[in-house]
């Protein structure tokens, strides 16, 4: 009777026996996945880790950045760096010789006009040239014997009438000459020409050419179109919920694509002060170092980067970042030990970003003390 009892005690106890073993396998196996997701926000590295992949330590700083406006624009010319060269006077285009893009300076001969309305017009102006000093004569004769009472009143009026006519048209021919380039007091009958010349008004280049020899020019047409690249500009586009952000004086940082050239720096000159039809704003920037506009074709887009208010902001250097898995973090040192250091992995937003800093703003709270691996965290991610 007692085995019998015996052997059921042992029957009822063994499955509660297993059961209790299996219950403690279960919490051991959990505990050590526990412990396995704690350690996988931190990392050891060995002091020759260290030297041989030359990483560095840093800190967080509190730094001023700039909030910044993502733009897109455009390389323009002022408009007095654009000269569209006509003509005063119809002519047949002689003595063009020049091609897009050549270099010209200010008074040179660009090309010649030829038609026969200029001969016309120094003739006009020698002839009466040569009846004024009869007419003056005349005129001060008749004033003297108007004075004397010898002659008539009408005398003396009509006198005075041709003088005057004559020393009015007198004028009106030489402005005319000068517009032609034609120097009235060098005149003479020998030097009357068929040809004028037509000169550049500016120091530049020749941008486009409308005319072609032997070709009739009007006084309306545009023979060419000349551009001066001193002083070349930015046109950045801001949109109207923007506009309200900016002010004269903001820096503007200018990238160009495809150029490997450092960054260009431009200050705000002019800002529209109306919207366009597309609810845009357009943005005059000049650069600060004008040498670096041999780096600038008019007509060129770019990207730049409008800084507008400072705010304080913690920052790290870019190469202290590492993105993994859409997420970003930093590695700070918690420990350090005999062998090197334990890093821990903080998730940081990236709130801001200038002249090779991010500004961040870390998942825990991190004061200036912390070390942060600012060189190397990749390889270790």
């Amino acid at each position: 009777m007692n085995l019998h009892l015996r052997k059921i005690s042992f029957i009822l106890l063994f499955p509660l026996a297993i059961s209790c073993q299996k219950k403690d396998d279960s919490s051991e196996g959990i505990e050590v996945e526990a412990a396995e997701v704690a350690a996988s926000s931190q990392i050891q590295l060995s002091q020759s880790q260290f030297n041989a992949l030359k990483m560095e330590w840093g800190s967080i700083e509190a730094r001023n950045l700039s909030e910044q406006l993502s733009l897109q624009g455009m390389v323009r010319v002022p408009t007095e760096g654009r000269q569209d060269v006509s003509a005063i006077y119809g002519g047949y285009v002689s003595g063009l010789t020049l091609i897009e893009g050549e270099a010209i300076r200010r008074g040179q001969v660009l090309f010649y006009l030829e038609n026969p309305e200029f001969v016309n017009l120094q003739q006009s102006y020698l002839e009466t040239q040569s009846q004024m000093q009869y007419l003056k004569a005349e005129y001060d004769r008749q004033q003297t014997l108007y004075s004397e009472q010898i002659s008539a009143q009408k005398n003396f009026l009509k006198a005075e009438a041709d003088f005057r006519t004559a020393e009015a048209k007198l004028a009106g021919l030489e402005q005319q000459l000068l517009l032609l380039k034609i120097d009235p007091k060098a005149l003479e009958p020998g030097k009357i020409r068929s040809k004028i010349p037509v000169y550049s008004p500016i120091n530049g280049f020749v941008e486009s050419i409308h005319a072609v020899p032997g070709s009739y020019l009007n006084a309306t047409d545009k023979a060419l179109t000349l551009l001066n690249r001193d002083h070349l500009h930015v046109e950045l586009i801001v949109y109207e919920k923007d506009a309200r952000k900016l002010k004269i004086g903001q820096k503007v940082t200018v990238s160009i694509p495809d150029l490997k050239e450092d960054q260009i720096l431009a200050e705000v000159y002019v800002i529209s002060q109306s919207i366009n039809s597309e609810r845009q704003v357009m943005v005059h920037a000049h650069l600060v170092d004008e040498s670096m506009e041999k780096y600038l074709v008019p007509g060129m887009y770019l990207e730049a980067k409008l800084d507008l208010e400072d705010r304080p902001s913690k920052v790290v250097p870019e190469s202290a970042v590492v993105e993994v898995d859409g997420l970003n973090y930093i590695l700070i040192q918690s420990e350090k030990t005999e062998s090197g250091y334990l890093l821990e992995k903080v998730e940081v937003q990236i709130v801001g970003s200038q002249e090779g800093y991010l500004a961040i703003k870390p998942a825990i709270d991190l004061d200036e003390s912390v070390v942060v691996l600012i060189k190397g965290a990749f390889g270790l991610m």
